[in-house]
């Protein structure tokens, strides 16, 4: 009879681990980080794909990184610092920069990383500030 009392409180004990490991799933499924979502929206209209590791925050610089082709840089560049100016008019966290990172391809793969300051991404973003201008400003 001893066993029979061990062996019923380990499934118990196992059922109720992975109600848990279930419940604490599920829980966090339903949390995603409300800047990525933005710029994922905003750029989803344009048919540009983005996963969650393509945005990264660090130092106060937020990084997007997306994949594109040698013709359509500037309009990708131009997408990309709307889009996350866009996100950011409604985030508390102080950035100081934007940078975008577009991954192309000629032969072998390369990359071009563009950086603005968050006041000029923000100005694009509320239509302040015309593309041209933009660029010229950012020195690209």
């Amino acid at each position: 009879m001893g066993w029979n009392w061990v062996i019923y409180y380990v499934k118990i004990g196992a059922g109720f681990g992975g109600f848990l490991i279930l419940f604490g799933a599920a829980l966090y499924a339903g949390q995603e980080d409300p800047l990525f979502e933005s710029i994922e929206s905003y750029l989803y209209k344009y048919r540009q794909l983005i996963e969650e590791e393509d945005v990264t925050i660090q130092s106060g610089i937020i990084r997007l990184e997306l994949d594109g082709r040698r013709t359509n840089i500037k309009s990708q560049l131009l997408l990309g610092f709307f889009s996350v100016g866009r996100a950011i008019q409604k985030s508390s966290y102080p950035f100081r920069e934007v940078q975008i990172i577009i991954y192309y391809e000629i032969k072998e793969s390369q990359q071009l990383a563009v950086t603005a300051g968050v006041e000029k991404v923000l100005k694009l973003a509320q239509g302040r500030l015309g593309s041209e201008q933009f660029f010229n400003e950012i020195g690209y």
